[in-house]
């Protein structure tokens, strides 16, 4: 069962990947998503995530309106990306470029989606950094000086 009240596909699968970061010591209401950035198992920056629980199953896919160019990772050298499209620790890359996946005229099956996924692809190294990321792409130097150490 797929939930209707955003335009991403998310089962209704209990997560077991991390929440979205959010700044400490503030009250949910007041919650300010942190900038993540990740390592992938390969060169997977032209290539669209998807997000799998524990045993396979499907818990986070995109719809093609959700992928735009803004959407892709923003390279911080030393393998390091800037997440851009909602990548968790439990994300996986498919064969469906940016570009192709954009195109598509409507959102492809859960066996459609599990056909492409790369093997052995991955996020490999996941960590959040003290910049909010509405800010993130006007602070990626201080972003770059984060992960250089």
């Amino acid at each position: 069962m797929l939930l209707a009240s955003c335009s991403h596909k998310a089962t209704n699968v209990a997560p077991t990947a991390t929440p979205p970061a959010v700044a400490v010591g503030v009250s949910p209401s007041q919650a300010i998503p942190m900038t993540t950035v990740f390592k992938m198992t390969g060169d997977y920056a032209d290539n669209v995530a998807v997000t799998l629980d524990d045993k396979g199953n499907l818990l986070y896919y995109p719809a093609p309106s959700d992928i735009t160019p803004a959407s892709k990772p923003v390279s911080l050298g030393n393998g390091w990306w800037l997440n851009r499209q909602g990548i968790n620790p439990g994300s996986v890359f498919t064969s469906y470029t940016f570009d192709q996946y954009s195109k598509l005229s409507k959102t492809p099956s859960q066996k459609e989606i599990k056909s492409k996924i790369i093997p052995g692809s991955g996020v490999k190294v996941f960590r959040t950094v003290n910049v909010p990321a509405s800010e993130a792409m006007s602070r990626l130097d201080e972003i770059k000086a984060a992960v250089a150490h």
